[in-house]
């Protein structure tokens, strides 16, 4: 765990990031997704935000020159909904956390498909291609598929 390897109680990880103790902990336990502006935040921690959100990029990003990328919020949460929509139809449910990550997928998916991000007409015709893609993806999965066995 990122907060203990650096020696942090619970509330100072969260009073670093500006939110409460429930909050900081709900996420701990994958019961919670932090905000756009939280994400950001976790850069004062020295964790890359990507890595918080869908395990993009190096975790750490101490002694780098980095600049955290501007994303789409708005795109993001759109692409969350439109996961979980695919989960309910599909007739399964994921943790929040899950949603979120594929969401992250479906974003990254989506950049390397358009040539501007902020052409909204492109990227609004992509995201029922992306959708599809991700039920197919989802209803062609077996069961125990990318969890760990048992040893």
């Amino acid at each position: 765990m990122v907060r203990s390897d650096k020696g942090m109680s619970q509330q100072e990880a969260a009073d670093v990031l500006g939110i409460s103790l429930r909050a900081w902990q709900k996420m701990e336990r994958d019961e919670g997704i932090p905000s756009g502006e939280t994400l950001m935040q976790f850069t004062k921690l020295g964790i890359n935000p990507g890595w918080v959100l869908g395990g993009l990029g190096p975790q750490s990003v101490e002694g780098t020159s980095f600049v955290a990328p501007r994303l789409d919020i708005v795109l993001l949460q759109k692409l969350g909904d439109t996961v979980e929509a695919v989960f309910i139809e599909c007739k399964q449910t994921a943790p929040k956390r899950a949603i979120m990550a594929e969401a992250a997928a479906l974003y990254n998916e989506l950049l390397s498909l358009v040539a501007d991000i902020r052409d909204d007409r492109v990227v609004e015709a992509l995201i029922p291609v992306l959708r599809s893609r991700f039920k197919e993806r989802l209803v062609s999965a077996k069961p125990g598929d990318g969890k760990r066995s048992a040893s």
